[in-house]
């Protein structure tokens, strides 16, 4: 008889031990509701009930995109030098012919100096051949001559001045400095870019657009851009479509119309919507989607109560949202009275 209690206490147990184990693994239900959608027992909260409609939606192309200057200058050093004054920084604004960067002028000053004390003794040989000449002491070959020889200290003198211009490095045109490429004490050649600077006024926002898209967008099409760094939006005509394509992405290149705002700068993150034309698609008024937790829901009659169903939503059209996956047409939703 105890052996017999044995056998069946042990029986129970291990029926209790595989019941509790299928239950933690999610084989016993027991009422369990489906996923996305939650009953809601007795009749439905007053409220007005709409039918969900297939409307005509703008559709649109969402693509990634970069802030860029349309003017974007690489300023370089035109003498040989070392670096010794630096008159900017990254950020700094400035005009046309302000200074970016000198050079150690001392060897070019030095040439400009004797450059200069030979035309003083070139002026003044050839002041005292003019009168010579008229005395007839020298001939006009020999004046010819002189006077060659004053020209070409004019011009060395002239170069002389150039060179060593040349050893300040200056703006060619106002902007902001993007980027500066040189440190003081280093040896810059000629070429070299110093300073590389970015008009403000002239940004345009870049896209990159699938090759299966080239026919839809067109030039004139007014795109949506936005910058989420900055919290920049903004419409904007597009005004370049490039006719090539890149070959390893398959994409072409699209830009906007030029813009200026001060928070923009070259390279910064952005988005573009493009317009593609018209389609199809389901709007439902916003007041109808309701959060739970995070998760966003409609109240969807049906029989006669209603449940609440998980929906994807899309992009808001004025006062109204696309709804992607979680209703369909003919389906009852109910706007809930506050």
């Amino acid at each position: 008889m105890r052996f017999n209690k044995r056998i069946t206490g042990l029986t129970v147990l291990v029926l209790g031990s595989l019941l509790f184990m299928a239950w933690l693994a999610g084989l016993l239900h027991f009422g369990k509701i489906a996923p996305g959608v939650v009953p809601i027992k007795g009749a439905p909260a007053p409220g007005q009930i709409l039918v969900v409609q297939e409307t005509a939606i703008p559709q649109e192309l969402e693509v990634l995109g970069t802030v860029i200057s349309k003017s974007l200058a690489q300023v370089s050093v035109q003498v040989p030098g070392r670096v010794a004054k630096i008159w900017v920084e990254a950020g700094s604004r400035v005009k046309p012919g302000e200074p970016l960067v000198s050079l150690a002028a001392a060897e070019y000053q030095a040439r400009l100096s004797q450059a200069q004390a030979q035309l003083n003794q070139a002026a003044a040989d050839f002041k005292r051949y003019q009168f010579l000449l008229k005395e007839g002491a020298v001939s006009p070959q020999e004046f010819g001559a002189m006077e060659a020889r004053y020209q070409t200290a004019q011009a060395q003198v002239a170069e002389a001045a150039t060179m060593k211009g040349y050893t300040v490095v200056k703006a060619p045109e106002a902007g902001v400095v993007a980027e500066r490429k040189t440190a003081v004490g280093d040896l810059a050649q000629p070429g070299q870019v110093l300073v590389t600077l970015y008009n403000p006024a002239l940004l345009q926002i870049e896209g990159e657009v699938n090759d299966s898209y080239r026919e839809q967008v067109k030039l004139g099409d007014t795109a949506r851009a936005f910058v989420p760094a900055v919290q920049f939006q903004a419409d904007l005509p597009l005004t370049e479509i490039f006719p090539i394509s890149a070959a390893g992405s398959r994409t072409f290149k699209v830009r906007t119309k030029m813009l200026s705002d001060p928070r923009l700068t070259p390279g910064m993150f952005a988005r573009l919507k493009l317009p593609l034309g018209p389609g199809r698609g389901l709007l439902i008024p916003r007041e109808a989607v309701q959060t739970v937790g995070q998760l966003t829901m409609v109240k969807v009659m049906k029989d006669q109560t209603s449940e609440l169903r998980q929906v994807k939503l899309g992009r808001q059209v004025g006062e109204q949202v696309e709804v992607l996956a979680g209703v369909q047409a003919g389906d009852r939703i109910i706007l809930t009275q506050e």
